[in-house]
């Protein structure tokens, strides 16, 4: 059993600072495809603090005509039930676009077992059944957009860590007197 007075460690762990956060939404531009205003202006709402660039359209034809026209998302929330052409019919066509890798979030009213699996082998990135929360999408755009993130996790520990601050002893050898090996 190792011992170690109080007296021998200064409380270092104040002395290390938290990792940075890896979210950043900054400069993210999200495209709604909803028929629905109402559900376009939760969306909205939820969306508001998180500092998005915001677009929106209301079904599937509409979207791939964006994308055509050459405009670029971080993100497509997409509903599942439109008319003209339905969120699956919709990721179907997206996904004949060369180039085109936009990760794309289904949002529907089906939250039956067994959704998110089916929503995701059709391609979707995700799936979160309506009306969701504010904690929810951000749950879902932290999973998305940490991973569009390039951190170095190493390079940061080594310039936000005082290492001089924080004590070395070896286990098994007598490092300080204040210390009982027993």
């Amino acid at each position: 059993m190792i011992s170690i007075s109080s007296e021998s460690i200064s409380n270092s762990s104040t002395n290390i600072p938290k990792l940075q956060s890896a979210t950043n939404y900054d400069n993210k531009k999200i495209l709604i495809v909803d028929d629905n205003k109402l559900n376009i202006k939760v969306a909205t709402k939820a969306l508001k603090d998180f500092n998005f660039e915001l677009d929106e359209c209301y079904d599937g034809k509409e979207c791939l005509d964006k994308i055509n026209s050459g405009n670029v998302y971080d993100l497509i929330l997409m509903d599942i039930m439109m008319p003209n052409m339905n969120g699956e019919q919709t990721i179907t066509e997206l996904k004949k676009i060369s180039g085109f890798c936009t990760p794309i979030i289904a949002l529907t009213a089906d939250a039956v077992a067994g959704a998110k699996e089916k929503y995701i082998k059709e391609g979707f990135i995700d799936y979160i059944a309506k009306p969701f929360s504010k904690n929810q999408i951000k749950e879902k755009l932290d999973n998305i957009f940490v991973i569009d993130q390039n951190i170095n996790v190493e390079e940061q520990k080594k310039e936000s860590i005082d290492w001089d601050s924080v004590p070395a002893f070896v286990i098994g050898s007598d490092n300080n007197s204040d210390i009982e090996l027993s």
